[in-house]
């Protein structure tokens, strides 16, 4: 067995609009995720600094030690006990990937701790199984932009890393669970609906695949998800057209938001980052905006010796 190891796992933006639980990009926002062996006997711990840190303690370790029962059940054998220290790099509950890459992550410390390698292949059915969808465990396992489909038994994606493509975020400082993002979605879809996301999902697919992103603004719009959840979270619509308006090729909401991103030409995206964010605060709401790279790579294997003990 490795006694400790390191990884690092991108923050990731998932959907795109159309592609709903089907898309998913990597961000160079990160997390680290340490895990290292204590003595026979020892009682597993976990601790958290970073982002998010100080409301985590109790909820995040109840995470951790449900992700290692998946591990440990599915793998068929106990891990030695371990201190696991989570370095949050990205901002918890904003639609920004947190608990796919906390999900991905881990599992690729104790696939590495138990096996001594890293089966990508295997880590990503086991993280796809706790997530419940692909979308965000597929682009922080492996990076850049990933199309991923699964069902019970099995699961595939492609992968291609966009260039000359900037993602600007606006993150609010406010909160939405998930799981009150799904609540709010109906149980079925109009004909006119799902064809309509079809052929949106199908144009911007192959617009990144392409790099040709002349229709990325006619392809991001969505008709499944977005203007249900824009109900719970303020700004999606004047956010959005501060985006176009500043150049953006368009923009969607991040995952299940409340985050707001934009595709842009790397030349415009400072000028859409500010006006997205002179947009929150015409509206009075407390939020970030970042430029960010598309991430090429998913989990980094990192030096364990030079990140936290």
């Amino acid at each position: 067995m490795i006694s400790r190891v390191a990884v690092s796992v991108p923050a990731t933006s998932a959907n795109l609009g159309p592609g709903f639980d089907t898309f998913g990009l990597a961000l160079e926002l990160r997390s680290t995720f340490v895990a290292q062996m204590l003595p026979a006997g020892s009682t597993w711990t976990a601790s958290f600094a970073g982002l998010g840190a100080d409301v985590l303690n109790e909820k995040g370790s109840k995470f951790v030690g449900e992700v290692m029962e998946h591990f440990e059940r599915q793998e068929g054998a106990h891990l030695p006990p371990l201190a696991i220290d989570i370095q949050t790099g990205i901002p918890l509950t904003r639609g920004l990937g947190s608990s796919a890459s906390a999900i991905v992550g881990l599992l690729s410390c104790f696939e590495l701790i138990l096996n001594t390698q890293f089966n990508a292949e295997k880590i990503l059915k086991y993280a796809i199984a706790i997530e419940g969808h692909p979308d965000n465990v597929t682009a922080a396992m492996v990076g850049g932009f990933t199309i991923a489909a699964s069902d019970k038994s099995e699961a595939a994606y492609m992968r291609v890393v966009p260039q000359k493509l900037k993602v600007v975020i606006t993150i609010p400082s406010g909160f939405l669970s998930t799981k009150k993002a799904r609540a709010c979605l109906p149980g079925a879809y109009s004909r006119s609906d799902t064809v309509y996301n079809i052929g949106r999902a199908s144009m911007l697919a192959a617009c990144i695949f392409s790099g040709n992103y002349d229709l990325l603004p006619f392809a991001l719009h969505d008709r499944l998800h977005q203007h249900y959840r824009e109900k719970l979270l303020v700004g999606f619509r004047e956010v959005s057209r501060a985006a176009d308006r500043a150049g953006a090729y368009g923009a969607y909401l991040s995952g299940a938001g409340p985050s707001i991103a934009a595709l842009a030409a790397p030349a415009n995206a400072e000028k859409v980052a500010s006006a997205m964010q002179k947009a929150m605060i015409a509206l009075d709401t407390d939020a970030e905006t970042k430029v960010l790279d598309i991430a090429s790579e998913g989990v980094r294997l990192l030096p364990s010796e030079n990140h936290l003990a």
